[in-house]
């Protein structure tokens, strides 16, 4: 893990990102960016603490945050979570899970309906 941690601790300095949000850089370290993929589909997933949330690449979130101040509100451009998985995914910060359609479907669902995959967290444990 700490080899993990040196990689992002070198990124962020070269990259200059030292004010990027707190949350972020920890979401980066922890891998907390998932891609489900199947070989039909691909699904990003930002996989909270407490909640899990779906993610379409610089489109959309399924977060709390992203429907009040980015949809309704527009004061915000994006939420934190789309960030996170944009920079995931450009460096190589993510976990890449290959899945059957129907477990990517049971998580789906999870996450929608109840917040939270089960599921999901039965597969990183």
């Amino acid at each position: 893990m700490s080899q993990n941690f040196r990689v992002i601790k070198e990124f962020i300095e070269s990259k200059h990102l030292e004010l990027m949000d707190e949350r972020i850089r920890e979401a980066l370290h922890d891998r907390r960016v998932i891609k489900l993929s199947s070989d039909e589909v691909i699904v990003w997933v930002f996989y909270g603490r407490e909640r899990d949330y779906l993610i379409i690449p610089k489109i959309y979130c399924s977060c709390m945050d992203f429907e009040l101040n980015v949809i309704f509100r527009g004061v915000k451009k994006s939420c934190y979570h789309i960030i996170t998985q944009h920079v995931a995914e450009g460096n190589g910060f993510f976990r890449d899970l290959h899945v059957s359609n129907e477990l990517i479907n049971d998580i789906l669902v999870e996450i929608l309906y109840i917040g939270r995959s089960s599921t999901l967290r039965k597969i990183l444990t």
